[in-house]
């Protein structure tokens, strides 16, 4: 099934036997995933208009890539071993945006503040 889900996945036409397997193996991700806990952020716009969100998520890419020296590394199982983008492989995230860039640890405080004002 892998090699069917990759070709699907890199395909620019949606054939019916792939979409089938790509629907059985979005409901597996979205049972595995609706199964961890998380946390909702709020991100105030700030009086000028603009928003941290950007901050907050650039910054949290770079500190958990692997590529700038994340503190965990993906299991043996994680699907994006087998992902065509080599940043996407090398990160240890499904992402390929600023997983090569240095995090500011800077940004640690507001993003504290956030959690701590999250209900």
């Amino acid at each position: 099934m892998a090699d069917g889900l990759l070709g699907a996945w890199t395909s620019h036409s949606r054939l019916p036997d792939w979409a089938s397997m790509e629907d059985q193996l979005e409901l597996q991700v979205s049972h595995h995933i609706g199964a961890m806990p998380f946390l909702w952020l709020a991100v105030p716009n700030r009086p000028d208009g603009g928003s941290d969100r950007g901050y907050i998520e650039r910054n949290s890419i770079a500190l958990l890539s692997c590529l700038s020296a994340g503190p965990d590394q993906p299991s043996d199982g994680w699907l994006g071993h087998h992902a065509n983008s080599p940043k996407v492989r090398q990160s240890g995230l499904w992402n390929s945006n600023h997983v090569d860039e240095t995090y500011d640890p800077s940004f640690l405080q507001p993003l504290e503040n956030l959690v701590m004002h999250t209900q």
